[in-house]
């Protein structure tokens, strides 16, 4: 700003402040005292057009650092989506509960996140709880063979067969089908999202944040904003946004599993108004 600024001041001068009016105020100072009071509206003028000089300099070196920041703010606004991917992870932490060794589930699950972002800035973070719950369901159904096996096999370590498991499930007029839907359909999404995020209404996070100059600030008030975190951005051509990180801000403070869940780059869709 300051190079910006001393570079305005001497454009200003040389065209504010014309020659001749320098020889006036050259020529005031050397006069004779019958022509003092002359020679200090003179001084007074030459002043007066420093002054003004001066403060077109800083509108003109403000107006250039404004143009260099690139400001995404208006770009930014509105509501996006992202899935993150936890297939893998639901299929090791599946794996360790069922005592398997290793877990194939046919069938992906994704939490679907929501930013939502205001026209002053304030956002909002969100699990989309809706989509969340299809994918979560989605998955258990296809997670059903295993769980039956997973049946069976603690029945065989306790002496009971699988057909002397069946005939006491048919005594009580179910299958092993039928059992593990009954269990399933127990199942509570938010439960599940209180365990994960301490918020069975799927709340992440909320505050504000600006975009310039390929960098997304984000704090919890406005003020704090200068010196907040970011991830760096790209507005894609199709419509998305991609976040990296290729400055470290957010893995260095994420631990090893959190890292993993979060791969970057991080696409974002915007939805339609």
């Amino acid at each position: 700003v300051s190079f910006l600024l001393t570079g305005a001041v001497q454009r200003c001068n040389r065209f504010v402040i014309d020659r001749p009016v320098k020889d006036a105020y050259n020529l005031c100072i050397a006069h004779d005292t019958e022509n003092a009071r002359k020679g200090g509206r003179e001084r007074k003028s030459v002043e007066m057009k420093k002054f003004f000089a001066l403060i077109m300099a800083l509108v003109l070196a403000l107006s250039l650092v404004a143009c260099g920041e690139k400001n995404d703010n208006k770009k930014l606004m509105g509501t996006w989506t992202y899935t993150v991917d936890m297939t893998e992870m639901m299929n090791q932490e599946m794996a360790a509960s069922l005592e398997l060794e290793e877990l194939t589930v046919d069938a992906d699950f994704g939490m679907d996140l929501v930013l939502t972002v205001a026209d002053d800035g304030a956002y909002s973070l969100t699990v989309d709880t809706a989509a969340t719950g299809d994918s979560l369901n989605a998955y258990l159904q296809a997670l059903t063979p295993a769980l039956i096996e997973s049946m069976y096999a603690s029945a065989e370590q306790q002496g009971v067969s699988r057909e002397e498991f069946d005939a006491g499930l048919a005594e009580s007029g179910m299958s092993a089908e039928e059992l593990v839907s009954a269990i399933l359909g127990a199942f509570d999404l938010g439960t599940l999202l209180e365990s994960m995020l301490g918020d069975e209404a799927g709340a992440i996070d909320s505050g504000y944040c600006t975009a310039k100059d390929g960098k997304l600030y984000m704090a919890a008030t406005a003020e704090e904003l200068a010196n907040a975190d970011y991830v760096t951005y790209t507005f894609n051509s199709d419509g998305t946004m991609s976040w990296t990180d290729e400055d470290g801000q957010v893995s260095s403070q994420l631990a090893p599993e959190e890292q993993e869940l979060f791969q970057f780059p991080m696409v974002w869709t915007k939805q339609a108004a």
